[in-house]
């Protein structure tokens, strides 16, 4: 009797192993929703096409909730700061808007790519959780930049044009 009982516990013990390591296993194939947007992972961003869209390369991964949250607490200062003629205005309604956060590697460096849109869009169109969002035209409506989550710069801020 004590025996079967070892036995129910251990394969109870394996099942609950087995279950959590494959949904662990499916989280890491699917985006990942934070406050501010959405964290593409490696296979998310593979499928979605983001690499040939943004002509972004590999090798990807995939950003931390972490690493988002730190370059978010910089994203604003750097809107503020930089001398671009829409981003203060993006900067003083951040807020409002929502981003897809890519990762991926350019030369020996990690980037995360920040691709933002207003609540405009987002509330428009619930797609942009799991399709890349790439607008024409739009005005401060769409902005990209890319984060070195190594040095915590900004660099090669987009904002797009008014058709």
């Amino acid at each position: 009797m004590r025996n079967n009982t070892r036995l129910s516990v251990a394969a109870t013990f394996y099942m609950f192993i087995f279950v959590a390591s494959r949904g662990i296993a499916m989280s890491q194939e699917s985006s990942q929703l934070v406050d501010t947007g959405v964290i593409f992972s490696v296979e998310q961003l593979k499928r979605s096409g983001a690499d040939q869209v943004f002509w972004i390369k590999p090798p990807f991964w995939t950003p931390s909730p972490q690493q988002v949250a730190l370059l978010e607490t910089q994203l604003k200062p750097y809107l503020g700061r930089v001398k671009h003629p829409k981003a203060k205005a993006i900067a003083a309604s951040l807020a409002s808007y929502r981003r897809q956060y890519f990762g991926y590697t350019d030369g020996d460096k990690r980037w995360i790519l920040v691709n933002g849109f207003c609540e405009g869009y987002w509330k428009k169109e619930d797609t942009w959780r799991d399709r890349v969002v790439l607008v024409r035209d739009g005005g401060r409506c769409f902005f990209k930049v890319r984060y070195d989550p190594s040095s915590s710069q900004f660099e090669q801020l987009e904002i797009n044009g008014e058709a």
